[in-house]
């Protein structure tokens, strides 16, 4: 098995060097989060920042992994009929602080336009409750996600933008009660903007 994952690992990166279509880069960008809860305000605004390589496979073909800082934010503000019908509801915050992992096909449709799409895993740094440290058994240690997009590449510079679905619940089975709602499953959905720069093609 080792000898055939080296075998496929030298075929791409030799490839890469005879395409000339290696490239690694910087990025940031805006997060706008939103999960399968009532509860839950939508696209709450929050941040990503991270490295990106591209492996380039073909004319048109490459696969780009990154690897990403990355924040989901979840704000909860119960309405004034909630909040009379339930003492224990209060206006909350968390920040879920992540590793991001995700490993992306990319196909070039002409010159500058390249779309996006693969598998992510996420894994969860720490994780903040209206700005202090918040119990982590609250939350999954893990989040997959499948991911999709689009990128403007300008000689250098880059903008894009992906949506990213998750794919399993990140609620903890020692959950948070109330505090969110109780939603069965907790699934994100979020919006990522952002711009990056190349730092060197081979």
């Amino acid at each position: 098995m080792k000898k055939i994952v080296f075998l496929i690992m030298s075929m791409i990166v030799l490839n890469a060097q005879a395409q000339n279509k290696f490239a690694l880069g910087i990025k940031l960008g805006q997060n706008f989060s939103s999960i399968n809860n009532v509860n839950v305000d939508r696209n709450a605004a929050s941040f990503h920042l991270g490295a990106t390589t591209q492996i380039g496979i073909g004319p048109s073909f490459s696969i780009a992994p990154e690897v990403i800082l990355t924040q989901t934010k979840l704000e909860s503000n119960p309405s004034v009929s909630e909040l009379l019908g339930n003492n224990a509801l209060k206006p909350e915050t968390y920040h879920l602080n992540y590793l991001a992992i995700p490993v992306l096909a990319q196909y070039k449709v002409f010159k500058s336009f390249i779309v996006q799409a693969g598998p992510q895993y996420s894994i969860l740094l720490d994780q903040k409750k209206d700005g202090k440290e918040a119990a982590r058994q609250a939350f999954n240690s893990g989040e997959f996600a499948i991911v999709g997009g689009a990128k403007l590449d300008l000689n250098g510079f880059f903008l894009y933008g992906r949506y990213v679905i998750g794919m399993n619940n990140i609620r903890s089975a020692n959950e948070l009660g109330n505090n969110l709602g109780d939603q069965s499953t907790w699934k994100t959905r979020q919006w990522q903007l952002g711009v990056g720069f190349s730092l060197f093609n081979y």
